[in-house]
């Protein structure tokens, strides 16, 4: 993380995909994310527009979470890479179409 990147926790997202950072309330919704270098492809770019929300439920393999218990929450999908911030284990959990795994981040 650079000087200037700021840590987002899982729990600082809520379930309108709005952000809660020092008082302020950012919609995260046409914002641009930092993307971790180990999820994105070679050509992909480093900061990736969140396209959409969808439910966590609906798009997680088998309904659950990487830490085992049911998937409840949102998904944020770019074009490339779609982020759930996983309140029931603190987690940001990074997924790709193009990979066969996710990458789980600690917040």
């Amino acid at each position: 993380m650079t000087e200037n990147q700021v840590a987002i926790k899982a729990t600082a997202i809520d379930l309108d995909g709005v952000w809660h950072w020092e008082g302020k309330k950012i919609p995260l919704l046409g914002n641009h994310l930092p993307v971790p270098e180990k999820v994105r492809l070679d050509m992909d770019p480093e900061r990736q527009e969140v396209l959409a929300i969808v439910d966590a439920a609906d798009w997680m393999e088998g309904g659950e979470c990487v830490c085992g218990v049911k998937a409840e929450g949102i998904i944020l999908v770019t074009e490339f890479t779609k982020l759930f911030p996983a309140h029931c284990c603190e987690q940001m959990v990074w997924m790709t179409d193009e990979r066969d795994y996710s990458e789980i981040y600690e917040a």
